[in-house]
């Protein structure tokens, strides 16, 4: 009796468990600075919109707001975030605090080698390969050619 040819595993399948396996060495990684790979993209998307309100931030992290008052009351208290007034007077705005600019540079040494567990056993020209794949699907995705 033969056996059925093994269907392809669907993409977002593949996607979703690859962003858990990944997630869980970078986290294991910062975790001496007292972050996940989570709060990183918080504070790194803070760092490069500044200006972004509570509501963009979420959405642009694909998480929910409670989620995201969640973390930021985490980083808040860690002394990583500030709210500072808004453009009206009715919002607030967060404001990265000046060490967290300089931690955001000293983990990259951690997410290097989180990158260097997730992608073991690829050579260089798989890991650019699949670099830029995931770039292009990102760009497309969010419609944000600065994933490019």
């Amino acid at each position: 009796m033969d056996a059925a040819p093994r269907a392809k595993p669907p993409i977002p399948y593949l996607l979703a468990y690859a962003a858990t396996l990944a997630a869980r060495g970078a986290d294991q990684q910062l975790a001496p600075y007292g972050l996940t790979i989570r709060k990183y993209g918080l504070l790194m998307q803070l760092a490069l919109e500044p200006e972004l309100t509570m509501s963009e931030l979420a959405r642009q992290l694909g998480i929910s707001r409670q989620s995201l008052h969640a973390m930021v009351a985490e980083l808040e208290a860690a002394g990583h975030l500030r709210r500072q007034p808004g453009a009206s007077g009715r919002t607030r705005r967060l404001a990265l605090a000046p060490r967290t600019r300089r931690l955001l540079v000293g983990v990259q040494g951690a997410l290097r080698r989180a990158e260097a567990d997730a992608v073991r056993g690829l050579d260089r020209r798989e890991v650019e390969t699949l670099r830029a794949l995931l770039q292009r699907f990102l760009a497309q995705a969010t419609d944000d050619e600065a994933w490019l």
